[in-house]
């Protein structure tokens, strides 16, 4: 029998304190169960069938670390199944406990494959003790309380695992360009430094050599983090991506005229709202230009496009106020969207460059003419700085000959959004679609996944690395 192969689950904290996305995890065994069951006696299939496969489970809203044995020789392809409601006794029966006491049914484990060894349980178990403890010795202090487990245990989980045997690191929750949120923590302003007290994914620091970690034990952290995988190995990110970062000027607080402090503010993507406007409405429409973009060549890159920031602006006012769709965006009235996007410079952001303060009869152009090529430079630029891409570009290896991705990364494209399906899983809603088309198109990134049970039109950055250096290459050069 093969070495023991893992999949790794990281279930965020939903902010209604459901456990809405600990359900999409375990719906993600089923599937899996499931496909490689149907493929278990391909050529090369890493599952066969007397395969145990091993999935880990860290539970953000539950705190708690568990694991599911799957014995393929016995369980062939079906797990137990989830009624319709979202119950933590359901959810939680088929986990055993991850901790001291745990022993495997299926024959002994050498330290080396056993997962008490490289998962981070007990560390997780001793933060959760800490914070309930500091919370009752000081009701006040509840800084920490609900925040065990941290997106560096899922780090430090795959890094310390026996190499090549992760098949999967998935995480279900909320996420926005600077990468996955777990706990909805903050990061240290302007640091390439891990917080501690900082439980989510960040574009600007998880995928340095040291993986943001100080320390000798992390000089080489990201290159074990990527050593862990399979061959087929995949990274995949299920929440949404339609939020922008931008260090600015908040509304006026109404409580506090003082409280004028430059901090970190939510906008929807722009990434999303230029799409939109150059692609999406077009292709819809029976214009010259929907024609062109709706051929199956790519049309030239001189190509102009009127895009109608105006409408786009109001749109984004209007889901300020829908919990359903914009989520966290700061409430900025349409002439600061317009001023932000326009005339502010901001260190991770193009849109000067773009926008480049257009006026009309002095005041904001309401809607500009771009070429093509300057729309697909302007997304691929904007698209660089996120963490789904920074992750794609970081877990790529230098081998003799071209450079070759080793793990392939699904994510969400800029600007689109993650919806649950009638089952409760996550997926990039139909609404969203053309956002997608857009990066198939442009980018050659493919969205759709082969043998896949469930398809979930994620952007899927292949492991020979072609969709990050077509993203570079039009970050740099535009189209021709």
């Amino acid at each position: 029998m093969a070495d023991p192969l893992y999949v790794l689950l990281v279930s965020g904290t939903p902010e209604k304190g459901d456990d809405g996305f600990a359900r999409c995890a375990w719906l993600r065994v089923g599937d899996l169960v499931k496909q490689f069951f149907r493929d278990r006696n391909k050529a090369g299939a890493p599952v066969t069938s007397d395969t145990v496969l091993r999935f880990i489970h860290l539970d953000c809203h539950a705190e708690v670390v568990g694991i599911y044995e799957h014995d393929f020789a016995v369980a062939k392809g079906k797990v137990p199944a989830l009624r319709g409601e979202i119950n933590r006794r359901e959810l939680t029966r088929n986990w055993a406990a991850l901790n001291a006491s745990f022993e495997t049914a299926h024959g002994p484990l050498d330290v080396q494959h056993d997962p008490k060894t490289f998962v981070p349980w007990k560390e997780i178990a001793d933060k959760k003790k800490k914070a309930e403890d500091d919370a009752a010795k000081d009701p006040t202090n509840k800084q920490n309380l609900h925040q065990a487990v941290s997106i560096v245990d899922a780090y430090h989980c795959a890094r310390k695992a026996p190499r090549g045997s992760i098949l999967e690191l998935s995480i279900f929750g909320h996420a926005f360009a600077d990468g996955p949120v777990l706990n909805n923590t903050n990061a240290v302003e302007g640091s390439s430094r891990r917080s501690p007290d900082d439980t989510d994914g960040r574009a600007d620091i998880d995928f340095q050599q040291d993986m943001g970690e100080d320390g000798a034990a992390n000089k080489n952290a990201l290159s074990d983090f990527r050593n862990a995988f399979a061959d087929t190995g995949s990274f995949r990110v299920w929440g949404c991506n339609i939020q922008d970062v931008v260090k600015t000027m908040p509304p006026p607080n109404p409580h506090d005229p003082t409280d004028v402090v430059v901090r970190r503010c939510l906008i929807m993507s722009t990434v999303r709202q230029v799409v939109e406007a150059a692609f999406t409405y077009p292709m819809r429409r029976k214009t010259a230009i929907g024609n062109l973009e709706r051929a199956s060549k790519v049309p030239a890159g001189s190509t102009k496009i009127e895009l109608d920031m105006d409408g786009e602006f109001a749109e984004e006012v209007r889901l300020q106020s829908d919990s359903g769709a914009g989520h966290g965006l700061t409430p900025f009235t349409k002439d600061r969207l317009f001023e932000i996007r326009y005339d502010e410079v901001f260190p991770n952001h193009k849109y000067q460059e773009f926008f480049r303060g257009e006026r009309r009869n002095g005041k904001p152009a309401k809607s500009i003419t771009r070429t093509l090529s300057e729309i697909v430079k302007f997304v691929a630029m904007e698209t660089t700085p996120t963490y789904f891409f920074k992750a794609a570009q970081a877990l790529q290896t230098v081998a003799p000959g071209p450079t070759v991705q080793t793990v392939a990364v699904f994510s969400p494209p800029p600007g689109a959004s993650a919806e649950l399906d009638s089952s409760g899983q996550q997926f990039v809603s139909n609404g969203r679609m053309d956002q997608v088309k857009f990066f198939t198109k442009f980018f050659g990134v493919e969205t759709t996944e082969p043998g896949t049970v469930r398809e979930g039109h994620y952007a899927i950055w292949d492991r020979q690395g072609n969709a990050v250096r077509a993203v570079l290459d039009r970050a740099a050069n535009g189209l021709p």
